[in-house]
């Protein structure tokens, strides 16, 4: 399986003039706790995420924008690589998603942990009695 078979071809973006207060709320609202930032050409500057905007507003009196906050150095993947070692990498660096982007470094996707769980859930079968047990619907 590689990484092209289960990741977010349309993830949430910001960009780097983009207000922490903005991407807060937006995060907050979605439920999202990792999210690319790009420029105007599409192409990956960082990765805010709720641990950047509240180290990025503890402290500081002025108002911050999202590249002020964001990481910079972030590691990403290409769409054909092995699942196996997109999962290694997060495991590795305790990384809640991966950025996945061209050859150019242009975004094209992401790959998250809620993705991987859904992944997983897909290839396993829920027993016959799961519901007798637990109060899911």
């Amino acid at each position: 399986m590689r990484i092209k078979d289960i990741m977010n071809e349309e993830p949430y973006v910001f960009y780097g003039e983009d207000s922490l207060l903005t991407a807060s709320n937006f995060m907050r609202e979605e439920r999202v706790r990792n999210v690319p930032v790009i420029d105007k050409n599409n192409k990956l500057i960082g990765l805010i995420t709720l641990r950047e905007i509240i180290e990025g507003v503890i402290g500081n009196e002025r108002k911050l924008t999202v590249n002020e906050a964001m990481i910079k150095e972030v590691s990403t993947v290409g769409v054909d690589t092995p699942l196996r070692g997109a999962i290694e990498l997060m495991l590795m660096n305790h990384y809640g998603c991966l950025p996945i982007v061209d050859s150019d470094g242009k975004l094209l996707g992401i790959i998250t942990e809620t993705d991987l769980l859904k992944t997983l859930h897909d290839l396993t079968k829920v027993p016959e009695d799961f519901y007798k047990y637990y109060d899911v619907k």
